[in-house]
């Protein structure tokens, strides 16, 4: 046998086909997880400084429109006709009202600095200010570049404002009107502009700050960031080809132009603070995810190695042997696994068996019908015992222990109560607990979607029945009720009773199973009450005619079971309290 086709091959590539999907996943769910985090802080970065662009545009747009509105101003007309040389003191009393207007309207224009006014007639310049520190400096670069704007001329009117310089101070915008040589003109720090932007979370590396297009800095904030060669000449060109976004090495950097002056707003981001929280995720998926799939690997197939390869690997070998005719080979029984201990177990007793095949005709027949009746008795759907395991491996992927716990216990008493075969009959008492086993079972798979309960007299617990009686009923209901059963927000409901025979209580006592399902098909319904059992259809009927066929051969023409329809399923066993000896399984 090719070890592609051994049983050992298949258990191991299955759990690395269960595994590698996972994996996959996890790796394409963090890259994705990364690149949305990217594009949303990208796209809300973005929102927000286009936003505050277009409040400093409106402030700066205002303010031009203050300007010109103050050309038609009667103290700006009065300079025109009044002369600073002729010592006319209405001339210094204009110019004392128009600074304390400045002064005033400097706080509502609250991002602007400055207003200044010039008169080229009288070479003279006077101007309000607010925030600068540096009184000298600002007067003789006004002066000078109101002296070149009177020589030179204001070219057509533009709605734009100019970059403006001032030594040992900070960067400026500067706008000027002129009317009959009268300058009108106000200056607004970049830094004020770039206030509102600054207070953005760029992280401790991140840095808010605005360019020229040639990408110089104009604002007075250290940007440690922007020194990266890659960042600033990607901002160079950001600035020419008048992108808003770039996100490429490590760095996220937002720009946005005003539209009324030739800045650019620029925030920069490093990827690190962006994903802060990712990283570890990341290390997690690439470094101890492989690892840790590793191991478990490693000690799952040293597990498997243990408690199913081996044995399983001893028990072909002797199976082969026993096939050779060699009847003498025995098996050793593993008490730590009690699946292969069985099959250990049941294999030594056929080998034996096989040995010692010395009986005569009655003693076959009667091991004939013994085994049907074992057979009947034991028989249980496989999907359960899949369905089971499934459940336990799904909680302890989930690591809810307690649950695994609980349902392992009730796994282990069911089990046990199915390895009973050889028992003929048993009291009630124990029939109810495996079924208690069994709906527990279920309630952990269904949690509040199923619920049960027994009322079962005590006088009634230590009557004698098959083994498996009432169980496969139990979970017919499960298995059919439940799930065709309406969903009306009600739990599916299972009720177990015993109550004493009303026609003859000293000989019979009734047993009933009913629920809130949609009960039996009407023509099933009918066959049961007529008779015919579906002996030949297959798992879907075969607990009914196990059922019926034990019954028959165990209690003969004693009792009964009807079944019946009401609000639900009802099955309807009339037990005999005293069991007849019309047949007998020995015992050992």
């Amino acid at each position: 046998m090719q070890y592609w086709q051994s049983v050992r091959f298949k258990i191991v590539f299955g759990f690395l086909l269960l595994i590698a999907p996972m994996v996959l996943f996890l790796i394409y769910n963090n890259v994705y997880a990364t690149n949305v985090v990217r594009d949303q802080i990208s796209l809300h970065y973005n929102n927000l400084m286009a936003q505050q662009v277009k409040n400093n545009d409106a402030i700066l747009q205002e303010t031009m429109r203050y300007l010109y509105r103050m050309k038609t101003d009667p103290d700006i007309q009065s300079l025109q006709s009044l002369s600073l040389a002729e010592d006319d003191s209405d001339y210094t009393m204009v110019k004392m009202e128009l600074a304390r207007r400045f002064l005033l309207d400097t706080g509502y224009y609250n991002k602007v600095d400055t207003f200044f006014v010039y008169s080229s007639k009288d070479d003279d310049m006077f101007f309000s200010t607010q925030y600068s520190f540096h009184f000298a400096e600002v007067q003789s670069a006004l002066l000078d570049y109101t002296t070149k704007l009177a020589k030179s001329g204001i070219p057509e009117e533009t709605r734009r404002w100019e970059r403006f310089s001032i030594p040992n101070d900070t960067n400026y915008l500067i706008k000027t009107v002129e009317d009959s040589g009268i300058y009108i003109g106000a200056l607004v720090q970049v830094d004020r502009l770039n206030e509102e932007v600054s207070h953005f979370d760029v992280g401790p590396d991140g840095a808010t700050f605005v360019v020229d297009p040639a990408g110089n800095a104009l604002t007075n904030s250290p940007l440690p960031v922007v020194q990266e060669t890659i960042v600033h000449s990607e901002i160079v060109e950001m600035t020419k080809q008048g992108r808003t976004t770039w996100n490429k090495n490590h760095y996220l950097v937002i720009t946005q132009p005003s539209y009324i002056s030739d800045i650019h707003y620029m925030i920069v981001i490093p990827e690190t603070y962006i994903l802060k929280n990712l990283p570890f995720f990341q290390k997690m998926l690439y470094v101890w995810i492989p690892l840790i799939v590793a191991v478990v690997l490693t000690l799952y197939l040293v597990f498997l190695q243990r408690v199913m390869f081996k044995p399983l690997v001893n028990l072909v070998r002797g199976m082969r042997k026993l096939g050779q005719g060699r009847f003498d080979i025995r098996m050793p029984v593993n008490t730590d696994n009690s699946e292969f201990a069985f099959m250990s177990g049941t294999f030594n007793l056929m080998a034996e068996q096989i040995e010692k095949l010395k009986i005569d005709v009655y003693e076959e027949q009667i091991r004939v019908q013994k085994a049907e009746y074992k057979h009947l008795q034991i028989q249980i759907n496989p999907h359960f015992y899949m369905n089971s395991l499934n459940i336990v491996y799904n909680l302890a992927a989930l690591k809810d222990f307690k649950s695994v716990q609980k349902l392992s216990l009730h796994l282990a008493d069911y089990f046990r109560f199915l390895m009973l075969g050889h028992r003929t009959v048993l009291p009630l008492e124990d029939e109810i607990k495996h079924i208690e086993h069994y709906l527990e079972i279920q309630k952990i798979r269904y949690v509040t979607k199923l619920e049960y309960d027994i009322e079962v007299l005590p006088e009634h617990l230590a009557v004698q029945l098959s083994p498996l009686l009432l169980q496969p009923f139990v979970e017919n209901s499960v298995i059919h009720g439940f799930y065709k059963k309406v969903q009306d927000g009600l739990p599916f409901r299972i009720r177990i009773q015993s109550a004493a025979d009303e026609e003859e209580p000293e000989r019979f006592i009734v047993l009933t199973i009913s629920d809130n399902g949609p009960g039996f098909p009407e023509p099933f319904l009918e066959n049961l009450q007529s008779g015919v059992h579906y002996e030949t259809e297959g798992e879907a009927h075969l607990g009914i005619w196990n059922i019926l066929r034990r019954f028959k051969m165990l209690y003969g023409d004693d009792g009964g079971i009807t079944f019946m329809n009401a609000e639900g399923a009802i099955v309807k066993v009339r037990l005999p309290i005293q069991r007849p000896n019309k047949f007998e399984v020995e015992e050992k």
